[in-house]
């Protein structure tokens, strides 16, 4: 189906993807030209194109099949958006363990952004919109990055970070921010004791993906006692366990 808008070359090279997606084995030209119905000289001038872009690979014995190109396409959306679709369930049930705030958040920089974040049944919104852009060091999700980091890389971000004193609470100081991020990396996980807002407590996990690289950290926020309650420590056990559950299902698996 075409509108008004459409560039029928365009039309045409998705609808030759299409078969070749749908077939189980590569193609021999002939096949292509007439499942998709075009001439087989339009086909093989829009499979010569695509495959100079590999979009489209060909075979020794001259069939075409999807080329690698598509693959790596696939995995640029996939990490763009399954997670959250992923995480999503992970996310709900912590938010129902701890009754606190949920967030699913990446490092950018010297910034962590929130991707996806669920409401504990407090009903108490404690955590920014998804999508702002919050310190790393002085937020949990931030610490975990840090932590995770080579100590190059780590000292040349924070030495174009202005460290804002938010609360009284807030490390501002390099040697003792250091200090805590050692701890990090022999914990496992990280958390903000009224740093960024007076009154908050968060906990933050690392989210490993198939690779084995830390991309994303799953935490908790809410008006916690105290870290040094047993409702805090509980609370440290099911972010981490709910940070492993989204990894595995991630295709990690730990060596």
């Amino acid at each position: 189906m075409t509108d008004g808008n459409t560039i029928l070359s365009v039309a045409k090279a998705m609808e030759l993807l299409q078969v070749l997606a749908d077939a189980a084995e590569p193609l021999p030209l002939t096949v292509i030209s007439e499942r998709a119905a075009m001439p087989k000289s339009t086909v093989f001038g829009l499979l010569t194109t695509m495959r100079n872009y590999d979009v489209i690979s060909q075979k020794p014995d001259g069939k075409y099949t999807l080329g690698l190109r598509l693959f790596e396409y696939g995995c640029q959306v996939s990490r763009a958006w399954d997670i959250a679709e992923i995480a999503r369930p992970f996310m709900e049930h912590l938010a129902i363990q701890v009754s606190a705030s949920v967030m699913l958040s990446i490092c950018e920089g010297s910034h962590v952004i929130t991707l996806d974040q669920v409401e504990g049944r407090e009903k108490l919104r404690v955590i920014s919109d998804v999508g702002a852009r919050l310190p790393v060091y002085c937020t949990s999700q931030g610490k975990v990055f840090l932590a995770a980091m080579q100590e190059s890389e780590r000292q040349k971000l924070l030495a174009g970070v202005h460290l804002v004193q938010y609360t009284p609470h807030t490390i501002t100081d390099l040697t003792e921010l250091n200090r805590q991020l050692r701890q990090v990396r022999a914990d496992g996980y990280a958390i903000e004791n009224g740093e960024y807002k007076i009154g908050l407590r968060s906990i933050s996990a690392p989210v490993y993906t198939i690779d084995g690289k830390l991309k994303y950290t799953i935490g908790v926020l809410g008006m916690f006692r105290s870290v040094r309650s047993e409702e805090f420590r509980q609370a440290v056990e099911q972010v981490v366990q709910t940070g492993k559950m989204i990894s595995s299902a991630l295709g990690y698996q730990k060596k």
